[in-house]
């Protein structure tokens, strides 16, 4: 059966939850296959909104879900968001890789400290990563086996200099940290343990016969090779990281979804060519509800950027569109998408590898008709209709998209409950 990858195609806060929680009912298993807990999936179950920033959204949906060896876990967080599913009545049926990497108390504190300048989440994430490639860090195996108490304590020994230069630590205090951490962490393993797997032969063997969703945290344009470094994430976010952050095998990979709004969000530092400010960025931001599930930070807005998510497509080899939150676009009395770039006057015809250029960028704009206004009763009447039976404006739009992109438009989404999902094809 084919496998299937959603990923943001933009900067993030697509709406890939949705999405994901929205497909998992085909699904058999839901895989997340990078990022850690700066990632944020707001979902609707029973009428009640839940952040998830760990666990993929097809839990609620009853599946299977699988943590990917991709992933850096911050333990007490991800059994607190456990507990919270458990919580809301639902059974969590999730493996975690015994290859994820730990996110531990210095990670967070460097975190804070060093990623300000391009305004992270503080969460760890960065500092785990680097970790893992400098091949000093613990993985969910290690704090889960006989002895993991003093596995933690050696790797914290290891390390001892470099805490109390960094200020992790005053080295008087040292001692005293390390006992605490090891025994905690130790303890949050224990209660791990029953969830851990060698996920690798169980995604590959279900592959073959089974249907297997893949699940990417943050954007495209966030990835660390092909996003606006340096203000990126720590993984990488286009689809090819499912092959290596949960064994995805591309033989069995169909489908490739990438996430987009109607219009552009950002969250933290970094050029954003389309973005928006003054009345009209409050007025989409409201409208919206544009503040961070991980953060709660107001995301900066802007109009739909196609030269930038055609990049998206490409390196992320997408073969369809999800669009989100298109009734938003409602709001707008006039409705742009950017159709091109000009860097220092000129135009260009690719998109810059250079954040100082993107940050010089002056956007080519087309201007659209403003979108029809509909009620909650007339989006749900357009369901098992075609795209030609979409309100002239809203149809122009779409199909404009797919024109400028070369890849249909398959999902439209217009409002946060699972059902308010109308999909073609």
């Amino acid at each position: 059966m084919p496998g299937t990858i959603v990923v943001g195609a933009q900067w993030g806060d697509e709406g890939k939850g949705k999405i994901v929680d929205f497909l998992s009912k085909d699904a058999d298993i839901v895989v997340r296959f990078n990022g850690g807990g700066n990632a944020g999936h707001t979902i609707m179950y029973n009428g009640m909104a839940f952040k998830l920033h760990y666990v993929p959204s097809g839990v609620f949906q009853g599946k299977q879900c699988i943590l990917g060896n991709g992933m850096v876990i911050n333990p007490k967080a991800l059994l607190e968001e456990i507990a919270l599913i458990e919580k809301a009545g639902v059974e969590p049926h999730i493996f975690i890789s015994k290859r994820a990497h730990i996110i531990f108390p210095h990670h967070i504190d460097i975190d804070k400290i060093n990623g300000k300048a391009i305004g992270t989440t503080g969460k760890g994430i960065g500092p785990a990563y680097a970790s893992k490639m400098e091949r000093t860090n613990l993985r969910i195996e290690d704090i889960t086996k006989e002895g993991a108490e003093e596995t933690i304590k050696n790797a914290l020994e290891m390390r001892k200099l470099d805490f109390i230069m960094r200020n992790v630590v005053k080295e008087d205090e040292f001692e005293q940290f390390k006992e605490d951490t090891a025994k905690r962490y130790a303890l949050y393993g224990e209660k791990l343990k029953k969830y851990v797997r060698d996920i690798s032969t169980i995604v590959q063997s279900a592959l073959r016969n089974r249907s297997v969703l893949f699940e990417g945290a943050q954007g495209v344009m966030l990835d660390i090779d092909f996003g606006t470094y340096p203000f990126v994430t720590s993984s990488n976010t286009v689809a090819q990281g499912a092959f290596n952050g949960a064994a995805a095998n591309p033989f069995y990979i169909k489908r490739i979804i990438g996430v987009s709004k109607a219009y552009a969000t950002r969250v933290g530092e970094g050029p954003f060519p389309t973005e928006l400010s003054g009345p009209v960025a409050e007025l989409l931001r409201n409208a919206g509800k544009e503040f961070g599930a991980t953060t709660g930070r107001p995301r900066r807005v802007g109009y739909l950027d196609l030269f930038a998510l055609k990049y998206a497509v490409t390196v992320s080899s997408i073969t369809e569109i999800a669009l989100t939150k298109i009734d938003i676009l409602s709001t707008l009395k006039e409705v742009k998408v950017a159709v091109g770039y000009k860097l220092d006057g000129k135009p260009i015809n690719q998109f810059p590898a250079s954040a100082t250029e993107l940050g010089r960028i002056t956007p080519i704009y087309k201007t659209m008709l403003p979108i029809e206004k509909l009620t909650l009763d007339e989006w749900k009447g357009l369901k098992g209709k075609t795209k030609e039976d979409l309100p002239k404006n809203i149809r122009t739009y779409v199909h404009f998209i797919e024109d400028y992109l070369g890849v249909p438009i398959k999902i439209i989404s217009f409002g946060p409950e699972r059902e308010d999902t109308i999909t073609y094809g």
